[in-house]
């Protein structure tokens, strides 16, 4: 469904049994729904409905996309509560099970939640508003104009009386739904923009079940599935005798997989009464694998095969003027190669999910960041049709992209179908690391030619990249999902068409090549995907110009960006690129991270700065390098964060503590993973297995300060579930360059000589 939906399109009110208003989609509640709101399928005030408002005045508002920690489950409701004028304290907020009749587009991922959702979940709020400010006035014969609504209230101006919401409920049940209810102006803000907690964390911190991982159904199996160690294999023959001996155990089934990878692998599902059970019967079963053809694949090999590709000339995705001959004729010629590997989500819930298969239905509950997109996953797979796939998300462990792929679901659904019972897929934590989707290993070979004064006349890009599209067989270009962005420029003098996250802005001669490798390795989607190695090599590399040409890399960065004026957008995003909105990041960070200062003697401050889903950020990092972390030859220097400056415009803010702990997550997720993140393959498959070899950052290595700063801004909200992860590597290597002038051009950092304190 459409973000800009008109009211009268999706909006339905009617009267709950027991008196309760009910503004509605036009649909009849499920009795999980019913469950989740805490009252009885049957009794009086079943809930139904997008928001109901009960008697008693509670508001029960259903959160239709998931909560992996990015506050999705706070933050939408919060932004009804505030059109409606409800009483947070009075407020539950429930997860939605999939339903595509009343919510549209339901999941997840690429931070789209406030972009996608902020018209819906206002109209609601203000319509139920507009009812129950009407209902109020013609009971007391009064005008609209002269009532206001504050915190689950009306309130008659001039004499000062005041009705609360719930007692009106029945009443304006009966109204008709208005044509048109008016929004707040931010200035009548009184909830967004504040720091709410998490909806979910009372239950967080007292262990209530909340994940897929809590998931009980009765008569329910667990299910553990042994899957190739090689990518691409799969089972040849099975002897599961010795499987069916292990006490606990009930039955072996094959899962055959699905054309596309990311939908479902191959493999052997061992089902028994507990999960200890089906981990011994599976380490019991006798397995000949067809390694497919890339046993023989490493590391080493495909860093090799990047190398070469880069010397190519690869595809070209992108050409403006004459690259060759700019470059020919620079002053200066400045060039580079970055090289990034595969990087493992490691979620801290492994992938688990509860599958019953039943009546030609199938009833799906578990951690999946796309329910929408879950269901036909779940329908290719078992034949059953989409419409009969139901599925009520938990709150998810952690996501980061992983969940973005519903292939855990799948083995479930498969399972269940196959045993004829509800059951639990679970997997433990090196079935989760060496089975992943991973973010895909690349390299990026940058060349940028300067003239006379040091500005920018010539950019060539090739990037050698894995690709998540041609790893799930898709139809589009295998680059596709390694760039993002094209904005058509206006101005004679710049690109007209480039890719933001890897081609500045205002260069007269750009080219833009790809080149796609071959390997087995699963690919998928990892937070802020492409953005985070494309990030790193051009925001590296416009400092190392910088420096190199005696130039402040602010102002180098301002003179790329130009303005707005300059840019036909196309499309329909309603909050499309716009360069002077990341000026103004960059001036904030710059100013309070105090960059451009003399730092404290035996520091260095770097920059950096990112435009990532709708969303703007800069930030400064000040540290220092200090002797290797140990005695030994060749190793690692301890660096230590003293402070990160992170400056950022997502719109208009609605829960500001979310913002910020995003922000801040983000930063420490982009430290760790830049200094220590790394899957390597050996004979075809992952070494990593677990946290003692896919090293995650420490508390003690974390900054000592994180000082986010918001762009106050009237802007729609955009998404800032990602934007701090792409930034803040550019921003540490720029200032290890600054202090030791050793410039650093792979991840993770450690394999470049450095680690953190």
């Amino acid at each position: 469904m459409s973000a800009h939906v008109s009211r009268r399109t999706f909006l339905r009110v009617g009267s709950a049994a027991g008196g309760g208003l009910l503004l509605s989609f036009g649909w009849r509640p499920s009795a999980l729904e019913a469950a989740q709101a805490g009252t009885p399928a049957a009794a009086s005030l079943q809930p139904s409905g997008f928001v109901r408002l009960d008697p008693d005045g509670t508001v029960t508002i259903w959160s239709k996309n998931p909560d992996m920690g990015q506050g999705v489950k706070t933050a939408l409701p919060m932004i009804l509560a505030e059109e409606m004028d409800a009483d947070w304290s009075r407020v539950r907020a429930i997860d939605a099970e999939l339903d595509r009749s009343k919510f549209g587009g339901q999941g997840s991922g690429g931070s789209d939640s406030m972009r996608a959702e902020w018209d819906l979940y206002r109209n609601a709020g203000a319509t139920i508003r507009e009812m129950l400010a009407d209902t109020a006035a013609e009971a007391w014969g009064v005008t609209r104009t002269e009532c206001r609504t504050e915190r689950s209230r009306v309130v008659h101006a001039t004499t000062g009386r005041s009705i609360e919401y719930g007692p009106l409920a029945a009443r304006a049940a009966a109204r008709p739904v208005p044509q048109k209810a008016a929004w707040k102006p931010a200035s009548a803000f009184t909830l967004l923009g504040t720091r709410v907690a998490g909806v979910d964390n009372p239950a967080i911190v007292t262990g209530r079940p909340l994940y897929g991982i809590d998931v009980r159904v009765p008569g329910m199996k667990y299910a553990a599935v042994a899957k190739c160690p090689v990518f691409g294999g799969r089972p040849a023959v099975v002897d599961d005798s010795a499987a069916l001996r292990v006490p606990g155990v009930r039955q072996v089934a094959r899962i055959p997989g699905h054309e596309n990878p990311t939908f479902l692998q191959p493999g052997v599902a061992v089902v028994a009464d507990s999960t200890w059970a089906a981990f011994k019967g599976r380490d019991a079963l006798r397995i000949q694998w067809d390694e497919g053809p890339f046993r023989d694949e490493t590391s080493a090999s495909l860093s090799d095969q990047f190398a070469r590709l880069a010397r190519g000339e690869g595809t070209t995705v992108r050409a403006v003027g004459d690259v060759d001959a700019a470059l020919a004729g620079a002053s200066r010629v400045v060039e580079a190669y970055y090289e990034f590997p595969f990087l493992s989500h490691a979620t801290l819930e492994p992938h688990n999910c509860t599958a019953d298969v039943r009546d030609g239905h199938c009833y799906i509950t578990g951690p999946l960041q796309m329910q929408g997109s879950g269901a036909l996953v779940v329908s290719e797979v078992t034949g059953i049709p989409r419409e009969n796939v139901h599925i009520q998300v938990t709150r998810l462990g952690g996501g980061f992209g992983r969940r973005l792929l519903s292939d855990y679901a799948a083995e479930a659904a498969v399972v269940s179908k196959a045993i004829g019972a509800p059951v639990q897929v679970i997997g433990t934590r090196e079935d989760d690391m060496r089975h992943d989707y991973y973010r895909p290993a690349g390299a990026r070979a940058l060349r940028a030619g300067l003239d006379a004064n040091g500005r920018i006349v010539a950019w060539d890009c090739h990037l050698v990249n894995l690709s998540r599209n041609a790893y799930r067989r898709g139809t589009s270009p295998a680059w596709s999902t390694e760039t993002y962005g094209m904005v058509t420029g206006l101005s004679e003098n710049l690109a007209p068409d480039f890719e933001l996250d890897l081609v500045p802005w205002h260069i007269p001669h750009v080219r833009l090549r790809f080149s796609e490798p071959r390997s087995g390795v699963a690919t998928g989607a990892w937070r802020a995907p492409a953005h985070v190695a494309n990030a790193f090599a051009v925001e590296t590399l416009l400092d190392e110009i910088a420096v190199s040409a005696g130039r402040n890399p602010v102002d180098l960065r301002l003179e790329l960006l130009g303005p707005s004026s300059a840019l036909r957008i196309t499309g329909d995003d309603p909050t499309p690129y716009n360069p002077e909105r990341m000026v103004a990041v960059l001036r904030l960070a710059a100013e309070r991270g105090g960059f451009g200062q003399r730092p404290p003697e035996g520091r260095a401050r770097g920059l950096a700065a990112h435009y990532t889903f709708g969303s703007y950020c800069a930030q400064v990092v000040e540290l220092s390098v200090g002797p290797q972390a140990s005695g030994a030859v060749g190793a690692p220097r301890r660096v230590t964060i003293h402070r990160v400056t992170c400056a950022l415009d997502c719109g208009i803010v609605v829960n500001r503590s979310g913002v910020e702990a995003q922000a801040q997550g983000g930063i420490i997720d982009g430290l760790g993973h830049a200094f220590f993140g790394e899957i390597t393959i050996d004979r075809g498959g992952a070494v990593e297995g677990n946290f003692d070899r896919y090293r995650l950052i420490r508390n003690r290595e974390a900054p000592a300060a994180i000082d986010v700063h918001v762009v106050p801004s009237t802007m729609r909200p955009t998404g800032f579930g990602e934007i701090a992860v792409p930034v803040i590597a550019p921003a540490v290597a720029n200032a290890v360059a600054a202090l030791t002038g050793d410039r650093i051009r792979r991840t993770p950092f450690v394999r470049a000589g450095y680690t953190l304190r």
